[in-house]
Parts: structure tokens; C-alpha cells; sequence
């Protein structure tokens, strides 16, 4: 078997239409769920690109070996490649490539193609009047077959041409850029949807109700609070449009699948490493130490041939169980311990586990300032000074200024409660049963109290339980 492990970056799952958005243009994305399995409570390990990606091919979740920040893993640490490698797959990258170090990516997968950043113009900065919202003009339609994402699309596709004709089995990851900040996109995507008839559930007095202080932080240092609802609804209608993007790549993989002649021998899997405010709440990107389900939840589908399309699961995963899954099918054992459950009893019909509980982690002490932005970039392909202007001053000077915003942070999401303890004691609790946009924070509340001391000690479990991993002898 093949397969296609498609990796859009910063792409949340509400935002697609068979997660449920009413307005959202994703025919082939959602052709993939009729087709396959779609998860409907997966959740990311870490809410930052490279950590999250870190967690994805290792099994191991942020605390395990320090990685939540941008230093990446390397080719000695264990990893999901590696294994697959070992099997005879080809392994293949596109895209992105924060996940292993700039060396480590050369030797770990077998065929990496150029990662190629998505900037088309000398001149591209974001509108006027608004130089921190990350909303950006729209790219000429003249100029899109030099994004990044068509390149990197196009790379994929002809090695995808060539392993067909070879035959041998192969494992793809395309990580594409969209719909990752500045929000731009071609201009036919950029103006798809009205941002008037935009839906915008968390409105701009969301961040008032009993929220961490980081919410009204983040608005300061961006100098985004006295824009107007109908801005940040642009923003989102922006940001369904790179969605909409994206979608149209999918559909160009899919057909070259087919056109090979491999569509039915290739398991494609659709992922996120995290998604993004969107504008939502009146807020922009994403944040370190942020847990809401607009960062923590994100797709997963799984179409594999042979097994029963259009279902989905309701109870919780863990996008670093992607590996496990495809290592199970393959009969592949693994060389060390790790945390990722493998989804194939879903796949063939079951449940999955209803008493499962899901953790992600973010955020940095005030005794690792090496962690912040933008002191861990150094030695980084991201080893730039940040000068007042760009995208990411605000963002770097707040961790710098106000660190106790960017605090250590723990989400546990078990059955209908999603818990959320930060090191500042800024914590959460939510009713995601009855209260999905995360309104009500009911932490502190008496009525919730034996609730949380129970959901306290179920963390304090897990964190005991997955603190370290001891080497399996000989290995």
C-alpha cells in the first residue's frame, strides 16, 4: 500500500465543510471524507508549527524530550520515518520542513523535494492602516503558479508519476504552507466569500468573559482593538479562501492518483499540525500557550481502500496516531516507546475508545528564556532580528515583555470536559457538550469544583505516566 499524507499548515477543522461549516468550499477534501473515515474529535499535541510536527513522527508527546519550541528532532532521535524506511518504503517530503533539523531532513526521508517559501512579490506587506493583522492584498492571479504550494504541488505530482511507473511502495508527505498567516491568496480565493455573511459565532466580547488575560494582550500588541467585527470577518473570509485553495491542490493529487492508476492502491490521510484564530474573537494567528479548538482541533481523514467510506468518529484521537495506524496496517513493529494509538479498528468499523482523554501542550517558562521568541530561532533557518513593521515584532515582543502570557500550559479534553491548567493560574474549564465555542469558563465556580480536582488528578496521572521513556534493550 501507499501513502498520501496531505499536511496543510495551520488549517483548523471547523473551518471545512464536512466538519460542519455551512459556507466553506471544500468539494474534494469532503469527497475524501464520503469516501473515507473522518474523525471528528482529533486534537494536536502542541498549538506551534514545529513542535506539533516534532510530536507527529516521534509518538511523543511536548514534555517528553523538551520539544516545544523550535528546535527540531534529528535523524538519532526515534522516529515513524525511520521504521518506514526500514520496511522498503520510498519516503518522500514536499513542503514545509520544520520537523527535523535542516540536516536531519536530507537523510531521514529518502527523496526530499524544496521547500519554497510562498512570497510572489518584492513589494508584499499587509494592508495599510493595519500592519499587524496579517491580512495581506490579494496575490494576481498572474503570479500563482510561483506560490510556494503550486510548486511544491507540482513536485508531488511528478513523483508520484514516477513511483507509479516503478512500483514501489512509497510514503508521501506534502506540507503545504496555506492557510497559514498572512492571510492572502490567489485573487479568484481571496474575494470567494462575502465577509458580511461570514459566520462568527466567538464575537468580539468573547475575550471579556472570564478569559486569560493573553486574549486582551495579544489585541494590544497587535494594535487590533479598535478594529470593527466586519475586519475580522474579512480576515476569516480570507482565511476560507486559502482553505478553498487548498482544497483545489487535494483535488489535483487525487486525480494524478487516479490517472496513475494507484488511486486504489494509495491510502491518503489528511492532517493539520494546528489551526488559527481566523479572526475570530477579534484575534489573528495563533499563540504558543492558546488551547482553544480554534488551535487544538483539527482534521483528520483517513481514505483507505478496501474500507467502509463515509463514517465518523466521534470518540477523541490524536493527530500523532497517524503513524501508528499506517505502522499496524504495514505489520511493522516499532524500535522504541511511544504514545499514538493506531486508528485501524475505526477504519474497520469500531467506536474507538470512549473513555479515552487527549492532551495538548504549549507554552514556556521564565527560567528557559532560550525558548521565546525570537531568542530560539538562532541557528534556525528562522534566524532573523525582528524589526518593528513585520509580521512577527508584536508576537516576539510580547513573549519578551509579558512572558507570564506565553506561561507553561496542559489541555486535557476527556468525554464532554475540556480542562486547561497554566502555570500562571489563569486555568479553564468548559462544557464542550453544551458550550462548543468556549464561552463559559466555569474553572473556579463551586458547582465545578469536585469536577476539576477529578480532571486534575486524571492529568497529574498522565503526565506521571508518560514523563519519560526508558530504551527497550537492544535497540
Amino acid at each position: 500500500m501507499n501513502y498520501v499524507l496531505l499536511f496543510p499548515d495551520e488549517m483548523r477543522a471547523e473551518s471545512l465543510g464536512c466538519y460542519g461549516h455551512p459556507l466553506v468550499k471544500t468539494p474534494y477534501i469532503d469527497r475524501l471524507a464520503q469516501e473515507g473515515t473522518l474523525f471528528e474529535q482529533n486534537y494536536t499535541t502542541h498549538p506551534v508549527c514545529g513542535p506539533s510536527r516534532c510530536n507527529l513522527v516521534s509518538g511523543w508527546y511536548p514534555h517528553v524530550n523538551g520539544k516545544r519550541t523550535y528546535y527540531n528532532i534529528t535523524e538519532h532521535d526515534p522516529n515513524f520515518i525511520s521504521h518506514l524506511n526500514e520496511a522498503g518504503f520510498v519516503t518522500c517530503h514536499a513542503g514545509k520542513d520544520d520537523m527535523f533539523d535542516k540536516q536531519s531532513m536530507q537523510h531521514v526521508f529518502k527523496k526530499l523535494l524544496p521547500f519554497k517559501r510562498r512570497d510572489v512579490t518584492k513589494s508584499y506587506r499587509a494592508i495599510e492602516n493595519a500592519p499587524y493583522s496579517m491580512l495581506y492584498p490579494p496575490i494576481p492571479n498572474i503570479d500563482q503558479k510561483e506560490i510556494g504550494d503550486e510548486q511544491h504541488t507540482e513536485d508531488a505530482i511528478e513523483f508520484i508519476k514516477e513511483q507509479a511507473q516503478k512500483k514501489q511502495p512509497f510514503f508521501l508527505m506534502l506540507s503545504w504552507m496555506n492557510p497559514h498567516p498572512p492571510y492572502t491568496a490567489p485573487e479568484k480565493y481571496y474575494n470567494m466569500y462575502n465577509a458580511k455573511q461570514i459566520p462568527f459565532p466567538r464575537k468580539l466580547e468573547w475575550v471579556k468573559k472570564n478569559k486569560p488575560e493573553l486574549y486582551k494582550v495579544l489585541k494590544k500588541y497587535r494594535n487590533t482593538e479598535e478594529e470593527t467585527e466586519l475586519f475580522f470577518r474579512k480576515i476569516n473570509a480570507v482565511y476560507l479562501g486559502m482553505i478553498s485553495y487548498v482544497d483545489e491542490l487535494t483535488g489535483r493529487v487525487v486525480q494524478t492518483l487516479k490517472e496513475a492508476g494507484i488511486y486504489e492502491e494509495t491510502t491518503i490521510i489528511l492532517c493539520s499540525d494546528h489551526g488559527d484564530f481566523a479572526g475570530d474573537a477579534g484575534e489573528v494567528e495563533k499563540w504558543p500557550s492558546d488551547m482553544t479548538d480554534m488551535i487544538t482541533r483539527v482534521p483528520l481523514i483517513i481514505r483507505r481502500p478496501g474500507c467502509k467510506g463515509g463514517q465518523r468518529i466521534k470518540t477523541l484521537t490524536q493527530s500523532f496516531d497517524i503513524f501508528p495506524t499506517i505502522l499496524d496496517y504495514e505489520n511493522i513493529e516499532l524500535h522504541y516507546q511511544q504514545f499514538g494509538v493506531s486508528l485501524r479498528p475505526q477504519l474497520e468499523g469500531e467506536n474507538g475508545d470512549e473513555s479515552r482523554a487527549v492532551y495538548c501542550e504549549g507554552g514556556y517558562d521564565i527560567n528557559e528564556p532560550h525558548c521565546f521568541e525570537p531568542t530560539c530561532f538562532k541557528g534556525t533557518p528562522l534566524d532573523f532580528p525582528q524589526i518593528p513593521g513585520t509580521d512577527y515584532y508584536p508576537k516576539c515582543l510580547q513573549q519578551q515583555e509579558r512572558p507570564e502570557t506565553v506561561c507553561r500550559v496542559v489541555m486535557q479534553r476527556y468525554k464532554e470536559w475540556k480542562l486547561i491548567v497554566r502555570t500562571n493560574r489563569e486555568n479553564e474549564l468548559y462544557n464542550m457538550q453544551i458550550d462548543p465555542w468556549e464561552e463559559e469558563n466555569l474553572y473556579g465556580q463551586e458547582e465545578y469544583k469536585d469536577i476539576s480536582i477529578k480532571l486534575e488528578r486524571k492529568m497529574l496521572n498522565w503526565l506521571i505516566h508518560t514523563s519519560d521513556v526508558v530504551p527497550i534493550e537492544g535497540r
